[in-house]
């Protein structure tokens, strides 16, 4: 009975040490997250997302103090930041991109005005055994390095300058921090100046100094419109003359070919008249006798019709009669040369 009580204490001990063992045998690393191993105080391995094994009591799972800079969401307007850390209770260790809006920052200008940047830093840890193990407190190490490299990119400009080049300042830090953060299994993919802010003297100062940059960029910008209308004006009255000579000159080149056309044409008209003649005096050689005798006749005529006193005497009937004849058979002559055309 004894031995029975003993056996079954002895197996209910067993049984709770192994499930103690076995759960403390087995971890689950969260999705983008990873875990460090130490045995016996040193590096041992690095448990990934997922159900992982390691021994209890030789091995032990790292839980680093890293931590990070937060605002309140809940009071978007406030300057305070609190700190956070990065891996939980249980050592899980983030990988995937992280944001510190680091506390308020004071640096002097190139002018020696006081600037409060306010700045957001976004990094990655892409080799965790180098983050815990390089440097004693990442998140930290990271903030002041921020801290330091704002005062001199800062520290280099005037307050103008800073005002126009925030972009310039953020590039100018991102790079800074990757080059001293890459030996820390860190890289800073991007770095926001989102506000600049002055003292309140400064600020009035910079006020004034833009407000007189406007007006005098506006009497500028007037200046080049009056500019502007006086060539534009000038433009068109040119235009108005070029186009009044390019009307005349085309009117001119119109009634020039008008004319040419028209000159052709009664060339062209003689031409065919002359042919015509011709025609006919082979035909009959003694027709342009008569023809010239009709036009001198004509005249005779003309001249007598115009004379309040003379009397005509048909004695020349006879070769009148004749000339008219000689004209028939001119035109019958030119009707033939018609048809044959």
């Amino acid at each position: 009975m004894d031995q029975t009580i003993f056996q079954t204490i002895f197996w209910v001990v067993f049984t709770l040490v192994l499930i103690f063992i076995i759960n403390k045998s087995v971890v689950n690393v969260r999705e983008a997250h990873v875990m460090l191993v130490q045995r016996f105080g040193r590096f041992s391995k690095t448990l990934k997302p997922g159900l992982n094994f390691y021994i209890p009591f030789i091995e032990a799972i790292v839980k680093p103090d890293v931590i990070t800079y937060d605002k309140d969401p809940s009071r978007p307007d406030s300057s305070k930041s609190h700190m956070r850390y990065l891996a939980d209770r249980k050592g899980n260790l983030p990988t995937s991109e992280i944001i510190m809006d680091p506390p308020e920052i004071n640096a002097i200008s190139k002018d020696n005005a006081t600037v409060y940047p306010d700045s957001i830093l976004y990094f990655r840890i892409i080799d965790p055994v180098k983050a815990i193990y390089e440097v004693e407190d990442l998140g930290l190490a990271i903030y002041k390095l921020l801290e330091t490299t704002l005062r001199q990119q800062i520290g280099i400009l005037d307050a103008d300058e800073i005002i126009r080049g925030r972009e310039l300042i953020g590039n100018a830090t991102r790079d800074a921090l990757e080059e001293a953060s890459g030996a820390w299994g860190t890289t800073i993919t991007r770095v926001e100046i989102e506000e600049v802010r002055f003292d309140e003297e400064v600020m009035t100062a910079l006020s004034d100094q833009r407000a007189s940059e406007l007006k005098g960029r506006a009497r500028v910008i007037e200046s080049e419109r009056e500019k502007e209308a006086v060539i534009i004006d000038a433009e068109a009255a040119k235009q108005k003359v070029v186009l009044e000579a390019e009307a005349k000159f085309e009117a001119e080149r119109l009634e020039a070919e008008a004319d040419y056309l028209k000159a052709s044409r009664e060339l062209e008209g003689q031409a065919k008249g002359t042919e015509a003649l011709a025609l006919a005096l082979q035909k009959n050689p003694t027709a342009i006798v008569a023809l010239e005798a009709l036009k001198a006749q004509i005249q005779v005529a003309s001249a007598i019709g115009k004379s309040n006193n003379t009397l005509i005497i048909p004695e020349e009937t006879a070769g009148l009669v004749g000339a008219i004849k000689s004209i028939q058979k001119i035109l019958d002559t030119d009707k033939v040369f018609n048809k044959k055309l």
